[in-house]
C-alpha cells in the first residue's frame, strides 16, 4: 500500500499532534501511528503503534494496526533483516538482540521472540530487561508457569523491582491464583505505591475474590492516578474492526500466531479452552468431558491428550493417565515433561524401577530437569537406596537452588535416617525461603520431639497450623507434644481436631513434582515400608561440626535465593520509572515521569529522568534538551552529569569544558565523573589533566575495563602504541 507523502503542512499538523497528546495514553499514540500510516510515514507509524503498545500491551487495536504497517511496507522484514546481518557479524550485541527479540514480540511471535531472548540471556545472563522479556513472551505463548519462573529469577536479582512484582501478579492472577496474585500486586504497591496498573489489577483481583467494595476503591485509586485507565475513547483502526479486512491487509499473520502458540492453524480450541477453564475452577469430570469432546472435534491431539493426561494424574487416575502418556510418547519422544509426568503415574502404580527409567529418560533429554532429578530421589527411597537418594535430590537443587519440594524430601530423607541434625538445617532452608510453609515447620516440630525438644516442637507445630489450619498431621503432632509437656487438655482438643480433619494419622511423605500450569499440584507418595525405614543407629549428638554441615549443603548455594525486603520509608515519587527504564522500557519510564510530574513531583528531577530516558536511547540531542531545562530548574549533580554527556556525545565538547570543571568540582571523587571529565579534557587536547585524572580513576577501580579502555585511547591519542595495546589487553 503506498500514499502520497505528506507536504509540509501535513507534517506540521502531524508533529502538532505528537506534541499535543497525553504520553502516558496508549490510545492516543496508536491513533496517531493511524494518521501517520495513513498519510505516508510508515516509519513514524511504526514508531507509534510499538510506543502504544509497551504502554498496553494487551491493545490489540494497536497490535492489529502494527502488523497492518509492518505487512503493507515491508518495514518488518527490512527491519529483521538489518538486525540479523548485525547479529551476524557480532553474535554477542545486546541491542540488535534486543531489538529483534522486541519486534518478534510485538506481532505475536512469541516462539521466536523466546528464542531470542533466551539467546540473549546466553551473553548477558544477569540481563534483567531480557528476563523479564521473557517471562512476558512465555506468558504471550501461554506458558504460565515458565513465565513465573522467569519473572521470579529476575525478582531474585533485583528484589526492590515493583514492576517485576506485578507481572509475577498478573501471571498468577491468569493463573487462577488469587490469593498470591493479590499478595504480590500488593507488594508492587508498597513498593511503588504510585503504581496505577498494580491497583487497577488489583481491583479485578478483589473483584474476582468477592471483595467489590475492596475493588471499587482498587480501582478509584487507579483512575486518580492514571486518568487514562477510566476514559472510553474512540481508538482508530487500519482494519475497521473487521476480520477479513485484517486477514487481507496482514496475510498469514493469524496462522504465524497460532503457530508461536503451539496451537492448531485458525484458533480452533473451544473445547480445549472450556476444559481449561473448568480445570482452573477444580471440575476435573467436566474439563475431561470437554477435552473428549476437542479430540472429536479434531482439535490438536497431542495437546488434548497431554491434557486429559495430567488431569488423570492430579485426580489419582494413574493407570488411565498412563495410557495417554504412552500415547503420547507415540507422538512426540523428546519432551522430558511426558517422560517424567509417565514417570510419576508409573510411580503412583507402585512400580518404582519403571518410574526410575521414565524419569531417567527425561534427564537425557534434559540433564537440568529438576523435577525428574527429585522424583529419582523418591523412587530411590522407596526403594531402599537413601544414599543414591540423597544424590538425587542434592541434584534436583543445584539445578534450581530453590526447589522447595526437593528441599522437603531432602529433609524427610535426612529424619528418616537419623541425621536429625542435618535434616532441621534442611527445613531452615526452605523456611528461609518460604517463612510460612506448613510441612517444614511441621517436619521441624517432629525432630524436635525426636530430640525431646518438646518446647520448641510445639511452637513449630503451631506455626504450622497458623499457617495451614486444617492441617491435620500437624495438630495430630502437636496433640502427642502437649501430652508430654502434661497439657492434657490441651492434648485432647488436638486429637479431637485432627480426628474431624483425618481420622486416620499419616506421617509426612514424600512428594512427587511435575510441570503443570493451572494447578499448585500436590502429588504425595505413601512410603514404601519395606525399603524406605529408619536407620536403627542412634541418632547423633545435636552438638554437630559446621564444617560437616556446610560440605553437605555447600553446592546447593549456587544461586542468591530471596530474602524478605523491606520497602523504604520514603518511596520517591519517580521509582516506578527509574524501575521501567532499568528494564529497557524507554515509553514506559517516560510516560510514568509525565505521570510524577502532573501530580507534583519534583520538575527538575523528573525532567533528569526523562533525558536519561532519551540518552538509553541515544537520542542525546532530545536528552540535552531535558538535562539544560533541568538544570535551568535547580537540577543536582545528575542533571549536570547528563548535560556534560550529552554535549560531548554530539561533538560540542568545548562547550561541555565549562560544566565538567563543575562537575568535577561537585562530585570528583565519582569514577563516572572522573572518566567523563577526562574524555572531555582528552577531546580538548589536555592530555596530560585528563591522564591525572584516568590515574584517580584507575587508583579506585583497578579492575574496570571501562577506565583501562579509555587510557587506552588516551595513550593512542598520544602515539603510544606500546602504552595503549598494553591498556586494552589489560582491558580484555
Amino acid at each position: 500500500m503506498s500514499s502520497p507523502l505528506p507536504s509540509e503542512r501535513d507534517r506540521a499538523i502531524l508533529r502538532s499532534f505528537a506534541r499535543r497528546i497525553d504520553p502516558s495514553d496508549a490510545g492516543a499514540h496508536s491513533n496517531l501511528g493511524v494518521l501517520y500510516f495513513n498519510k505516508g510515514l510508515p516509519e513514524e507509524a511504526v514508531a507509534a503503534f510499538t510506543r502504544a503498545l509497551e504502554l498496553d500491551p494487551k491493545m490489540q487495536v494497536a497490535q492489529r494496526n502494527l502488523e497492518i504497517a509492518y505487512s503493507q511496507t515491508g518495514v518488518y522484514e527490512r527491519r529483521l533483516s538489518e538486525l540479523r546481518e548485525r547479529l551476524r557479524v557480532h553474535a554477542d550485541d545486546r541491542d540488535a538482540r534486543w531489538d529483534l527479540a522486541r519486534a518478534h514480540a510485538a506481532v505475536g511471535d512469541s516462539r521466536e521472540a523466546i528464542a531470542e531472548f533466551t539467546a540473549l540471556l546466553e551473553h548477558h545472563p544477569r540481563d534483567l530487561g531480557a528476563m523479564l522479556q521473557l517471562g512476558l513472551a512465555e506468558k504471550a505463548a501461554g506458558d504460565l508457569v515458565r513465565a513465573q519462573q522467569w519473572l521470579e529469577r529476575a525478582q531474585v536479582l533485583d528484589p526492590r523491582s515493583s514492576l517485576i512484582q506485578f507481572y509475577i501478579g498478573e501471571v498468577l492472577y491468569n493463573r487462577g491464583l488469587n490469593d498470591d496474585a493479590r499478595d504480590a500486586l500488593a507488594r508492587a504497591i508498597e513498593l511503588s505505591p504510585d503504581y496505577a496498573d498494580a491497583h487497577f489489577l488489583l481491583g479485578f483481583v478483589l473483584g474476582d475474590m468477592g471483595l467489590h467494595e475492596e475493588a471499587r476503591l482498587a480501582r478509584g485509586r487507579a483512575i486518580e492516578l492514571n486518568p487514562a485507565l477510566g476514559r472510553a475513547q474512540t481508538n482508530l483502526s487500519l482494519d475497521g474492526y473487521n476480520a477479513a479486512r485484517f486477514s487481507e491487509l496482514a496475510p498469514g499473520r493469524e496462522e504465524r500466531r497460532a503457530q508461536a502458540l503451539e496451537i492448531a492453524p485458525g484458533g480452533q480450541l473451544a473445547h480445549y479452552n472450556l476444559g481449561l477453564a473448568f480445570r482452573q475452577k477444580g471440575y476435573y469430570a467436566e474439563a475431561l468431558r470437554e477435552y473428549r469432546a476437542g479430540l472429536e472435534r479434531g482439535e490438536e491431539r497431542t495437546l488434548m491428550l497431554q491434557a486429559m493426561a495430567e488431569v488423570h494424574l492430579l485426580t489419582g487416575a494413574s493407570r488411565s493417565a498412563l495410557e495417554l502418556y504412552d500415547e503420547v510418547l507415540a507422538l512426540e519422544t523428546e519432551s522430558p515433561k511426558i517422560w517424567n509426568e509417565r514417570g510419576v503415574a508409573l510411580h503412583q502404580e507402585g512400580l518404582f524401577r519403571e518410574a526410575g527409567e521414565s524419569y531417567a529418560s527425561a534427564l537425557r533429554l534434559d540433564s537440568d530437569y529438576a523435577l525428574a532429578h527429585n522424583n529419582i530421589g523418591v523412587a530411590l527411597s522407596h526403594g531402599g537406596a537413601p544414599d543414591e537418594a540423597l544424590d538425587a535430590f542434592r541434584a534436583a537443587l543445584a539445578a534450581r537452588p530453590g526447589f522447595i519440594k526437593a528441599w522437603l524430601n531432602l529433609a524427610l530423607l535426612l529424619f528418616r535416617t537419623g541425621r536429625l541434625p542435618l535434616g532441621l538445617e534442611a527445613y531452615r532452608r526452605v523456611l528461609e525461603r518460604e517463612p510460612d510453609q506448613p510441612v517444614a515447620w511441621n517436619g521441624m516440630g517432629v525432630i524436635y520431639a525426636e530430640l525431646r525438644r518438646f518446647e520448641e516442637a510445639r511452637n513449630a507445630f503451631g506455626r504450622a497450623i497458623d499457617a495451614r489450619p486444617d492441617y491435620a498431621e500437624a495438630h495430630y503432632n502437636l496433640s502427642f507434644t502437649l501430652s508430654n509437656l502434661g497439657d492434657y487438655q490441651g492434648a485432647l482438643r488436638e486429637t479431637k481436631r485432627a480426628l474431624e480433619l483425618d481420622s486416620f494419622y499419616v506421617a509426612q511423605r514424600y512428594e512427587l513434582a511435575i510441570d503443570v500450569q493451572y494447578e499448585d499440584a500436590d502429588i504425595a507418595v505413601v512410603p514404601d515400608l519395606a525399603g524406605d525405614q529408619r536407620s536403627p543407629d542412634v541418632v547423633e549428638a545435636f552438638d554437630f561440626d559446621p564444617d560437616v554441615l556446610a560440605a553437605v549443603f555447600s553446592d546447593l548455594a549456587s544461586e542468591p535465593h530471596e530474602t524478605p525486603i523491606e520497602a523504604p520509608p520514603g518511596v520517591g515519587p519517580y521509582q516506578l520509572a527509574a524501575d521501567y527504564l532499568s528494564k529497557g522500557l524507554f515509553d514506559s519510564a517516560a510516560a510514568e515521569v509525565s505521570r510524577a510530574m502532573a501530580r507534583g513531583a519534583d520538575r527538575a528531577e523528573g525532567l533528569t529522568l526523562l533525558g536519561d530516558t532519551f540518552s538509553a536511547r541515544g537520542l542525546y540531542g532530545e536528552a540535552l534538551e531535558r538535562y539544560a531545562e533541568a538544570r535551568n530548574g535547580g537540577g543536582g549533580r545528575d542533571a549536570l552529569y547528563g548535560f556534560v554527556r550529552s554535549l560531548t556525545l554530539i561533538g560540542r565538547t568545548n562547550e561541555a569544558r565549562e560544566g565538567a570543571e563543575e562537575l568535577l568540582s561537585v562530585d570528583g571523587e565519582s569514577v563516572e565523573t572522573l572518566l567523563l571529565v577526562a574524555r572531555v579534557r582528552m577531546e580538548c587536547r589536555e592530555h596530560e589533566l585528563a591522564l591525572e585524572l584516568l590515574q584517580r580513576a584507575r587508583a579506585s577501580a583497578p579492575d574496570r575495563a571501562d577506565v583501562l579502555k579509555q587510557l587506552g585511547d588516551l595513550a593512542r591519542e598520544a602515539s603510544d602504541t606500546e602504552g595503549a595495546l598494553s591498556a586494552y589487553r589489560d582491558a580484555v
